[in-house]
């Protein structure tokens, strides 16, 4: 376990990026929020981002999930890309490797559509399975305050209708 914190670091210094205040103006420019919420937001993206790279480097190579509940990570992930050059230079300074966003695919998302009209049953099981792993993974690495913080405070406040009222 040494060798792969080493190989992407470990959590506090991922916490860490000198282009921090680029990438907070950057998400009070396309959302009204304080700067202390757009601090708090990417300081939790910081923490999926570094929750992901782990994930992909370990032996079972989990693949995490941003679902609703992380609807505003992901908005914060989508503002941090837009400045490429310092996403690039963080990602590669943290995790000596790139983090890519990879949304669903419109053939995904109907395959999983199609597996909930013909089995709901295996369908739910399927997705509870895989809920289950993401949340104990993010438990095991980040403690249960992360859980909590990501699956019912945020998500409380954050919800899709909050986020687009307050996109400019």
């Amino acid at each position: 376990m040494k060798l792969l914190e080493k190989a992407i670091g470990d959590l506090e210094d991922a916490l860490e990026c000198e282009d921090e205040a680029l990438v907070i103006e950057g998400f009070m420019d396309r959302y009204h929020v304080s700067e202390q919420e757009a601090e708090q937001i990417f300081l939790e993206t910081k923490k999926w981002l570094w929750l992901a790279a782990k994930a992909s480097e370990e032996e079972e190579k989990l693949s995490l999930a941003i679902d609703k509940p992380l609807l505003v990570l992901d908005e914060m992930w989508h503002n941090f890309i837009l400045y490429t050059r310092q996403y690039h230079r963080y990602c590669l300074s943290k995790f000596k490797k790139f983090i890519h966003h990879e949304p669903a695919s419109r053939q995904e998302k109907l395959r999983a559509q199609q597996e909930m009209e013909n089995n709901p049953t295996a369908a739910i099981e399927k997705w509870e399975r895989s809920h289950y792993q993401q949340l104990s993974y993010i438990y095991d690495h980040l403690g249960a305050e992360t859980v909590i913080k990501w699956y019912e405070e945020l998500p409380a406040k954050y919800t899709p209708e909050y986020l687009a009222s307050i996109k400019k």
